[in-house]
């Protein structure tokens, strides 16, 4: 404690010498509560302040739409449940670290990463991270100092983005269900915006889902399994459980027991459950391959519940009915941009998109290198489909609505290209 300690003053005193600025930001009120990544710290709160054995999920956003802890709770009398999932981008091992000092005896925590590549990973997201713990700094403390680097990256850009807030007197709002207020005290999403799926074809076609055991990195099986020790030192309980995949986003040619044999060889904690289970049809998801809608989240939450039983030897019968399948929502009937429009147009400068497109493929625009600017003109960002791989191979900004930067910078998809992105500029004429 005292090393972290030493770490973080050392890091503050150096922020403070190169850039004041930068340290005044940081003491600048909270500015992203309102936001999807402000629940983290609420989260936190609920974990250390809820005493007894508690039922802890850890995972990325998909454990945040996939639970129903109120179920959890009456099927297993005794327990309290937590939702710690949260987002790919900040990853798996910043809530698992967190977690580490608040487990004691009774306690089980099901780790339950979204099956990508992102959060099968130690990554950890420094913009996020810093979004998730601002105004909760004390919670640095609990983090592994060794990723203290992945936030330094981003300090600069966060402390400038809260010196704007501040100085328009606004603050980062989410958009849509990507904001705190779709949270329930558990930690679970449990909004009716939430209801069916709403992609188009029914799935992300930017995010395929792979069961190639060559994802499993040695270092995360490492990390796991001393996880699972330290909790066991403090007499909790690990298993590994499979996220939801919407089945139509699954490729490749091998099937979860592949995966799932590879995992259990390596991992020292029990796997709960027939992988197969969290491969589910694309009527119970909402708006990521990884998303359940609310219909869904009931049914996994079902499954999870009694493989849970069965692991703790508890033959009591799970008497939860099974929604119905929810019929899709109406087709978005948009544009979507595909790599044969601009990919390897070396002499664009500016592209300019629709209002209703609702997809850009991975690559749109790689080998634009004159590129400037994409203009995007659909005010919700919430309901255009983007991958990993929007800007690569250019250089280019992304342009966005006057009165939309907070809420593309903070989206669920775009937040991971938020230093690119810039608000529309008036025109002499406005």
């Amino acid at each position: 404690m005292r090393t972290r300690r030493f770490i973080i003053i050392s890091t503050l005193l150096t922020v403070l010498l190169a850039a004041p600025f930068t340290l005044a930001g940081l003491l600048l009120p909270p500015q992203y509560q309102g936001t999807y990544l402000g629940a983290f710290q609420e989260k936190c709160h609920l974990l250390e302040n809820t005493p007894g054995k508690r039922i802890i999920v850890a995972g990325g956003s998909g454990a945040a739409f996939a639970i129903d802890s109120a179920l959890l709770e009456r099927n297993f009398p005794g327990y309290s449940a937590v939702n710690l999932g949260m987002y790919g981008d900040l990853g798996i091992k910043v809530p698992l670290d967190i977690a580490r000092s608040c487990l004691h005896e009774g306690d089980i925590v099901i780790i339950a990463p979204e099956q990508h590549a992102q959060t099968l990973s130690l990554r950890v997201g420094g913009r996020s991270a810093l979004q998730c713990l601002d105004g909760a700094w004390s919670l640095l403390l609990r983090m592994d100092s060794a990723d203290y680097g992945a936030l330094m990256a981003y300090l600069p850009e966060f402390s400038l983005e809260k010196w704007r807030y501040a100085l328009s007197g606004g603050r980062s709002e989410g958009e849509g269900v990507y904001k705190r207020d779709s949270f329930n005290h558990y930690g679970d999403i449990e909004t009716d915006i939430a209801a069916a799926n709403t992609m188009p074809n029914l799935y992300d076609p930017t995010v395929e889902i792979s069961y190639d055991p060559a994802q499993i990195e040695q270092s995360f099986v490492d990390y796991l399994n001393r996880f699972a020790s330290s909790a066991k030192r403090s007499g909790a309980e690990v298993c590994y459980y499979f996220c939801p995949a919407d089945r139509l986003a699954v490729t490749g040619e091998y099937a979860p027991d592949d995966f799932y044999n590879a995992l259990s060889e390596a991992l020292t904690f029990p796997i709960l459950g027939d992988p197969n289970h969290s491969v589910m049809d694309a009527g119970w998801f909402f708006d990521t391959n990884f998303h359940l809608n609310q219909s869904g989240r009931t049914v996994y939450t079902r499954q999870l519940i009694r493989d849970l039983k069965a692991w703790k030897g508890i033959a009591a019968r799970t008497d939860i009915a099974l929604p119905p399948l929810r019929s899709p929502a109406p087709d978005w009937n948009g544009f979507t941009v595909t790599r044969k429009m601009w990919a390897g147009n070396a002499e664009i400068t500016e592209v300019e998109l629709p209002e209703n497109t609702i997809v850009i493929e991975d690559y749109a625009f790689d080998g634009c290198g004159a590129l400037k600017y994409i203009h995007l003109r659909n005010p919700q960002p919430s309901r255009v489909i983007v991958g990993d791989h929007l800007l690569d191979g250019t250089a280019a900004a992304l342009i966005v609505p006057r009165g939309t930067l907070s809420a593309y910078r903070t989206d669920y998809r775009f937040s991971r290209y938020a230093d690119r992105i810039e608000e529309e500029k008036l025109s002499p004429s406005d």
